[in-house]
């Protein structure tokens, strides 16, 4: 199953939680036209059910439409539901829908929704976010193939009411259905034409508030507003021209003459050695991100099934001196797991950065109880691609050899090289980037719960960490909170991904831009607010 999602994922998943971008300040009704963005990949896949990776999870976001909607102010509404119940003891939802359709006009039904999610928890089906599910009855046991499809808490019991049975209380369930992967597909196109969302035309279905005009592979897609999407006060552009542009400074060039609106945003990058140019000519913003960059382990490669040898790379490594000198985007210093954005603020830390002393100490006792010398690293090689940089990279291999006396080998990879390495096992350490699927600790901390996970590549799995897990559902508020930061004590304990920073987004937008835009999701336009007004 592994292999055959290789092509589906990005490392990077995907942040729900949508940032703003500010421009000068006109009105929004009078020039409701067209943005014109980039972006690095191809998408894999266009059906919402297949992904997990960045440039997929923006399209599905345009095109499709879930029972509930995230905004950029965090606050979640319902979008093709039209009103809810819960029962007492919180396992069951009974969303009602509203009277919407697809693009061809025809109902958006209940059915549509259960069987697009029963799809995703099919063993054979190939889906990156099948774990996204696990709150509902049976799910897990379901993509297992422990028991039935019939046997997961997801009952259409007519066309307009869609029934969710829980196996206990999700305290941030509305977060998560907000997520793109919760969107229904057309079932019965789908059946009848399998092949649907791999190419624009009258078998590609929308109900969410664009459709596919054009899709040039390799080459550009062209969204334009859906004129049988529900009635909404939400404003959308007209049009979004995506290019698909690898090279970070082709779209470089491109923004600087006019030709793309935003760099910088979850889809394109400011290469890095531009910055102190570009900051003389042009205004370079930041926006709170919910994204970490971590080095991520193979625990089942010797000598790194070690947890002290892991500690031990760790605890080297100098973040202070990466923040502060090479990555323009990061924050702050990641000596945790969930970015605080994540948990309301809260900024704890849970071991000391650029501990040399207790670093060499658990290198010293890890080697002793392997039974192994330094010379168990000549085969470890900490794999990146384009995401780092060689100079960050370069950095941390000096850090090590400084601190530990281990000159661990680096290897820049091609961006698919990178990922099959990692969904195959065959690797030992790889840099890379995680954002948030959805507004919430448990988006990074569920990733990890069991080592079966499509998204765990470091192979790890702890008991006490999943009782932990399992706990903080009955749990809300600062007791949760706590409770999900003992389990990540555990995580960092055991060091199965060395985190380095967290980011925020570094971005440049053009200044005769008529009008504020969300940096992801659906791409709604905003109204000005006073500020902006004045």
């Amino acid at each position: 199953m592994k292999k055959i999602l290789i092509f589906l994922f990005i490392i990077a998943s995907i942040l729900v939680s949508t940032q703003i971008l500010f421009t000068k300040p006109q009105n929004i009704s009078k020039t409701r036209n067209m943005i014109r963005l980039n972006i690095k990949k191809e998408p894999p896949t266009m059906d919402p059910r297949k992904g997990g990776d960045v440039c997929s999870t923006q399209m599905h976001f345009l095109f499709f439409e879930g029972l509930l909607k995230v905004y950029p102010d965090q606050s979640i509404k319902l979008a093709q539901a039209e009103s809810y119940e819960v029962s007492e003891d919180k396992l069951t939802y009974t969303f009602f829908l509203r009277d919407t359709v697809w693009s061809n006009h025809t109902p958006v039904t209940a059915y549509d929704f259960e069987q697009s999610w029963k799809d995703v928890l099919d063993p054979k089906f190939p889906s990156m976010s099948a774990q996204l599910f696990s709150p509902i009855k049976n799910a897990d046991a379901a993509k297992k193939g422990l028991v039935s499809l019939d046997e997961v808490g997801i009952k259409a019991t007519d066309a307009k009411t869609l029934v969710i049975t829980l196996e206990k209380p999700t305290p941030y369930l509305f977060k998560l259905l907000s997520f793109c992967a919760f969107s229904p597909v057309n079932i019965e196109n789908d059946r009848e034409n399998p092949d649907w969302a791999y190419h624009a035309g009258s078998t590609f279905l929308s109900n969410g508030p664009f459709r596919l005009e054009k899709w040039d592979h390799e080459k550009q897609i062209i969204a334009i507003r859906n004129p049988t999407y529900r009635k909404t006060e939400d404003l959308h552009p007209e049009k979004i021209i995506f290019n698909i542009v690898e090279n970070n400074e082709i779209t470089l060039q491109m923004f600087e003459k006019g030709l793309v609106d935003i760099i910088g945003d979850c889809l394109t990058d400011i290469p890095l050695e531009e910055i102190p140019h570009l900051e003389k000519k042009w205004t370079i913003s930041r926006e709170e991100a919910a994204t970490t960059a971590f080095i991520n382990i193979n625990t089942d490669q010797f000598p790194l099934n070690h947890p002290k040898i892991r500690r031990a790379l760790g605890l080297a490594i100098n973040r202070e001196e990466l923040v502060r000198y090479i990555a323009y985007q990061a924050s702050s210093v990641a000596t945790n797991m969930v970015p605080p954005y994540l948990k309301e603020n809260r900024h704890r830390s849970f071991f000391t950065d650029n501990d040399g002393v207790q670093a060499r100490i658990f290198l010293e006792d890890g080697l002793r109880e392997l039974g192994v010398s330094k010379e168990a690293f000549d085969s470890v090689v900490l794999y990146y691609y384009s995401y780092g940089t060689s100079e960050l990279v370069q950095t941390i291999q000096q850090q090590w050899l400084k601190t530990l006396g281990l000159l661990i080998k680096i290897e820049c990879l091609d961006f698919r090289s990178a990922v099959e390495k990692l969904i195959q096992g065959d690797y030992f350490m790889c840099l890379t980037a995680w954002a948030a699927m959805y507004h919430d600790p448990m988006s990074v901390l569920e990733r990890f719960r069991y080592k079966t996970y499509i998204t765990n590549f470091s192979n790890w799995e702890n008991p006490e960490y999943i009782k932990l897990l399992d706990r903080s559902f009955y749990e809300e508020a600062d007791k949760r909170f706590y409770t999900l930061e003992q389990a990540e004590k555990i995580f960092l304990d055991e060091m199965p991904f060395i985190p380095l920073y967290h980011e925020d987004y570094v971005y440049i937008i053009n200044p005769r831009l008529p009008f504020r835009v969300s940096l992801w999701g659906d791409r709604i336009l905003l109204p000005q607010s006073l500020k902006d007004k004045n």
